[in-house]
């Protein structure tokens, strides 16, 4: 979202990254900049979004043999982006993917302090349809709102209210891209666990295990229930690596018992496909 503050001709812009779960249209009516994470698969480099649909990652995840790997945008982009969006009385705000799950956030500040606007960078804590929570949130905001130490404090209090919860059929995944403990994914693979992660606090754990697909099923539908029981919740992210069969029941049920939800139901990013593994799959509510 760009706003002309109307104490002046300066603007307040939002950047964000590849992450996201924002449909074109979210990011076409906020005008919100999006820089690309990489995804590396059989040799070949990819930019998140740019360069290789989810859908086809998604395809390509499934059916090649070699692990993939992301990396984040380089210090070079996001100095070039800001320069690109910004005349020199704007401001920037610079919404990304939690530390704990990529140094999206630490290039983007070393930026910041590299250009000669002003650049505010948030970390999210979440990612995926929490991370477009809370950017779509800070774009509301700006409408009113002028002073970046003001939005960026009612950020961190609206990013409380937010959930996310991830089911894993394996932690393969995420111990070969470093994001979990070895043993714990080893342990897993041998008594095969489903678990249910969560990032609380900017922080990646296991909320709840299970062992065979009965125990995770009693986790989703916990969690379902949960969204039912609680008017206060209107907000649901749905996001899978490949099957959408998980989120298309979540769906069904919500919008039988719930009507009023507003559901986004996509396919994550392929950041966040190369994180979680296949049949992999997210709820996210505010």
């Amino acid at each position: 979202m760009v706003i002309i503050d109307r104490r002046g001709d300066s603007q307040i812009h939002i950047v964000t990254d590849s992450t996201a779960q924002l449909t074109n249209k979210e990011i076409e009516d906020n005008h919100i900049t999006v820089v690309p994470l990489a995804v590396t698969l059989e040799g070949q480099h990819y930019q998140d979004g740019v360069d290789v649909s989810r859908a086809e990652f998604s395809r390509r995840l499934r059916e090649d043999q070699q692990f993939p790997k992301t990396s984040q945008p380089s210090l070079g982009q996001f100095v070039e982006t800001y320069q690109r969006i910004a005349k020199p009385n704007d401001q920037i705000l610079s919404i990304h993917i939690g530390s704990v799950l990529s140094g999206t956030v630490q290039t983007a500040q070393m930026a910041a302090e590299q250009v000669p606007v002003q650049v505010a960078v948030l970390d999210s804590g979440l990612t995926d349809r929490g991370l477009a929570f809370v950017v779509l949130k800070a774009a509301e905001l700006i409408q009113t709102e002028h002073d970046l130490a003001t939005i960026m404090a009612e950020l961190k209090a609206y990013m409380n209210k937010i959930t996310l919860t991830c089911f894993v059929n394996s932690l393969d995944y995420l111990v070969k891209g470093g994001r979990a403990n070895r043993a714990i994914g080893f342990v897993s693979t041998l008594i095969k666990l489903k678990l249910e992660l969560g990032m609380p606090n900017g922080e990646l754990k296991v909320l709840h295990k299970s062992r065979g697909e009965k125990g995770m099923q009693k986790m989703i539908d916990q969690v379902t229930a949960d969204i039912i029981n609680h008017p206060q919740i209107t907000r649901v992210g749905l996001s899978y690596v490949d099957s959408h069969a998980d989120t298309d029941r979540i769906e069904a049920v919500l919008k039988k018992k719930r009507p009023d939800l507003e559901i986004v139901n996509r396919l994550t990013s392929p950041t966040i496909m190369t994180h979680v593994g296949p049949n992999g799959f997210a709820v996210i509510f505010v």
